[in-house]
């Protein structure tokens, strides 16, 4: 190899390492500086039906992957939820008011009948809902934010509807919104073969569910959960799979400082 063509590969080496550091750098300080406007909360209240109980609920799982994080944990952070198979948001009114003056939350989780934020007879009363809960919860001293679900499988129009309603009601109520549509999108489109529906095309499989708590992680918590030991029985290769879909949601879905 003549002295040119060594030096050439000799900069064209360099170059790869400088764009490998800038790229990594940049990842860096994007999963730093986003922005979701609250503090890691040591007790959280899921509001919800079914979608938020299915195997074993979301809650049950996100505190497993805090617990591998940290297994002090177990003990400093309460995780509760309350849930009625089928329920709007509307038809918790009298238990919110119960549970929020049971304790003190840090975040209270409010997730509606999984189109009840896009069909023209529901859409109405699920905001004017959201709104009055949004007002209750901060009232009690905690924070509001909004589950968004995902799309039924075989109906992937859902994810931009719901992430559109989703993002409209959040600037309105300014409360923070949990992407976890976003993120069954994207890991649908990344993990091949990944089942992330029941049988029955809308509530989750346990790896839906999985991934709805590593996207609570890393939206609450403002962590990476790519490295956490719990896999909830999922191989392990589809477990990293989607707490990478997770964090890669989370971490461009809300603005950077």
């Amino acid at each position: 190899m003549n002295s040119y063509h060594s030096f050439r590969s000799l900069k064209l080496l360099l170059l790869g390492l400088v764009l490998a550091v800038l790229e990594i750098t940049s990842v860096q300080a994007r999963e730093s500086r986003f922005i979701t406007g609250i503090d890691p909360p040591e007790s959280v209240l899921f509001v919800g039906n079914s979608f938020t109980f299915y195997n074993n609920a979301i809650y049950t799982h996100l505190r497993k992957l805090l617990v591998a994080e940290d297994a002090s944990n177990r003990e400093k952070i309460f995780l509760k939820s309350m849930t009625t198979s089928g329920a709007l948001l509307a038809d918790h009114s009298g238990g919110l008011k119960q549970l929020l003056a049971s304790r003190d939350w840090d975040v209270v989780v409010l997730q509606g009948q999984s189109r009840e934020p896009i069909d023209d007879e529901t859409a109405a009363g699920f905001q004017a809902t959201a709104r009055v809960y949004t007002e209750a919860i901060r009232a009690s001293g905690a924070e509001p934010v909004l589950f968004m679900t995902w799309a039924y499988a075989g109906h992937p129009g859902m994810t931009t509807q719901l992430s559109s309603e989703f993002g409209r009601l959040g600037k309105i109520l300014d409360v923070m919104v949990i992407p976890v549509g976003v993120a069954f999108e994207r890991a649908i489109e990344n993990i091949p073969g990944v089942v992330l529906h029941d049988p029955d095309t809308k509530h989750p499989s346990l790896e839906g569910t999985y991934l709805a708590a590593a996207v609570f992680y890393a939206a609450l918590y403002g962590k990476s959960p790519v490295v956490l030991g719990y896999s909830a029985g999922l191989d392990e290769t589809t477990a990293r799979q989607l707490r990478q879909a997770a964090w890669q949601t989370v971490i461009e879905y809300y603005p950077v400082k």
